[in-house]
C-alpha cells in the first residue's frame, strides 16, 4: 500500500487540529501530526497535519 501526500494543513490550536483529524479519518485520510521551526531560533514553532491519501494505483489491483 503506497501513500500519496495530499496536502500539509497549518492548524496551531490542538483542539483544532484533534477536530480535523477526526474528520479526514472518517473520510478515508491518512493523517499524521508535524511540527517545524518558524524561525532560525526555534522559539516560533509551526504545528500543521500531513495528510496523505492511498494511491489509486494499489487500491486499484486489490493488494
Amino acid at each position: 500500500m503506497a501513500l500519496e501526500k495530499v496536502a500539509e494543513l497549518s492548524i496551531n490550536k490542538l483542539e483544532d487540529r484533534k477536530m480535523v483529524t477526526a474528520i479526514l479519518h472518517e473520510n478515508g485520510y491518512t493523517v499524521g501530526p508535524g511540527k517545524r521551526k518558524l524561525t532560525s531560533t526555534g522559539k516560533q514553532l509551526d504545528y500543521y497535519l500531513k495528510v496523505y491519501k492511498e494511491s489509486e494505483q494499489d487500491s486499484a489491483s486489490g493488494k
